[in-house]
């Protein structure tokens, strides 16, 4: 068998992990300065062509940006599930993936999380719950529909965050950016009344005030029943036939 060729990195490249391995192991915090060019390019023993290769690589990945003609150092930028969710977009859109795909993978996870939270019962979870239900409900009463849909998305994120879990947490902020695209272009599309509006907004109000009692009581298969329904029954409103053919589409409109 052919040995492959081996690729040696560039001292760039070293350089540039030595950098992002400080960042993601939190030696280097959000909003800390990078040294001076003058002294990395001397504690690191580079030139300074070298240094800035590894700046353009660290940029381009938004862990540092880099302000020119500034007296300090690179500003460190911790990772963010943003960049993450963008890059996600473009793979989803470049295989085709259609908008109902997205729908239909919240069900993988999220009744499980709705029983997890009913199994464990986190101190607290129930009123941080029980808070962001009454948030929702005065955007109903004002009437301020945008809000709200924005708000029934923070519900979610909060159901995943209590129930302990980064990872399912992870996944799920970057779906929600491709599904918050979808949701503008759907009401733009799609116009609903006001009266609807409020009807379905307090119909999925009284769905999470009985997830939350279900948790409260520690109903495990209750809980995920009921919020594998709650999912399915909210697909169907956000994916009529047409709709859900849509391809992902990663770009602004």
């Amino acid at each position: 068998m052919a040995a492959k060729p081996v690729r040696v990195p560039k001292t760039a490249e070293l350089v540039a992990d030595q950098i992002r391995r400080r960042i993601v192991t939190g030696e280097l915090k959000d909003g800390d300065f990078l040294p001076p060019e003058s002294k990395l390019v001397t504690s690191l023993g580079i030139s300074r062509p070298t240094l800035r290769e590894a700046f353009r690589i660290l940029e381009a990945e938004n862990f540092i940006r880099v302000v020119r003609g500034s007296r300090t150092g690179a500003s460190v930028h911790t990772p963010r599930v943003e960049a993450a969710s963008r890059y996600a977009g473009f793979v989803l859109q470049s295989q085709g993936a259609r908008i109902a795909d997205i729908y239909e993978a919240r069900l993988a996870f999220e009744p499980y999380v709705a029983a997890r939270l009913s199994e464990e019962r986190p101190a607290g979870a129930v009123d941080r719950l029980r808070e962001e239900i009454l948030h929702l409900e005065s955007f109903i009463e004002q009437e301020d529909f945008v809000n709200f849909m924005i708000g029934v998305a923070g519900f979610h994120r909060l159901l995943i965050e209590l129930s302990g879990n980064p990872t399912l947490l992870f996944l799920s902020d970057m779906l929600q950016d491709i599904v918050a695209r979808y949701q503008v272009r759907f009401l733009s599309r799609h116009q609903i009344s006001i009266d609807e509006q409020r009807r379905m907004g307090l119909a999925g109000l009284r769905s999470f005030k009985l997830l939350a009692d279900l948790v409260e009581t520690g109903n495990v298969t209750g809980a995920e029943a009921h919020w594998r329904l709650h999912i399915i029954n909210a697909n169907k409103v956000w994916l009529s036939p047409s709709d859900g053919a849509e391809l992902v589409n990663a770009f602004e409109d």
